[in-house]
């Protein structure tokens, strides 16, 4: 690990990063939200497994601090067993109500930026596809333990499982994100019908001086969990 990341970057669930902009104070105190470690971010140099998260986007110019927050458990709603439809490409979104997971992001200059003081869009789907993974997580549980219950028990190694793949991902983006500055993605769990989930996500960025965020990205994705032999 780089000395960087050893002096700088704290606690994985640590709120601090983040405790200094107005308009994330009701997110981060919210009573229904739980902070938990953020499991990609964690380097794994014996397999390698997550260094695109946690080397390469965990940098003082990239992305240096980024916080999850889960929905309780007990707040977590029952899946539908039926797909739903996708919104239409045009129009404005409608926004997601009672996410299962926020992932909080401190964007950094210039690593994450494609225009001058822009985000490259490929680091917004990135952290997009990101906050995805760990929100369908929350419902299969057997996929790894970075999303315990209680948030406790994270460090422990994970058993034989299958994996959760990306195999469909529709990203619409709307205004462009500013970098520096900070970046909140809220996903909701929609549909499971045995290893297949719906998942809706959507990029927001504080504004100074405003109480209100601004949509930057919506984004649909089908993901599909492997069996455990695989």
């Amino acid at each position: 690990m780089s000395s960087f990341s050893i002096l700088n970057t704290p606690h994985p669930a640590s709120l601090t990063p983040f405790l200094h902009a107005p308009s994330l104070q009701s997110l981060l105190h919210h009573p229904d939200y739980l902070p938990i470690r953020t499991y990609s971010r964690i380097p794994k140099p014996s397999s390698g497994e997550d260094g695109y998260f946690a080397n390469t986007l965990a940098t003082s110019l990239t992305i240096p601090h980024v916080l999850t927050l889960r929905r309780r458990p007990h707040l977590l709603s029952a899946l539908p067993a039926s797909p739903p439809l996708w919104p239409a490409p045009t129009g404005s979104p409608t926004p997601i109500h009672a996410p299962d997971l926020f992932l909080l992001l401190d964007l950094a200059t210039p690593g994450v930026s494609g225009h001058p003081s822009t985000a490259h869009g490929g680091v917004i789907a990135t952290a997009l596809d990101e906050a995805m993974s760990y929100a369908v997580a929350l419902y299969a549980p057997e996929t790894g333990p970075q999303l315990a219950a209680d948030g406790e028990g994270d460090d422990v190694p994970p058993t034989p499982r299958g994996l959760l793949y990306t195999t469909q991902l529709d990203i619409r983006y709307k205004s462009p994100v500013a970098a520096p500055g900070y970046l909140v993605i809220r996903v909701k769990v929609l549909a499971r019908v045995g290893r297949k989930f719906w998942v809706r996500a959507q990029a927001l960025q504080p504004e100074e001086g405003k109480t209100q965020m601004r949509l930057t990205t919506d984004a649909m994705a089908f993901w599909m969990q492997t069996a455990p032999s695989l």
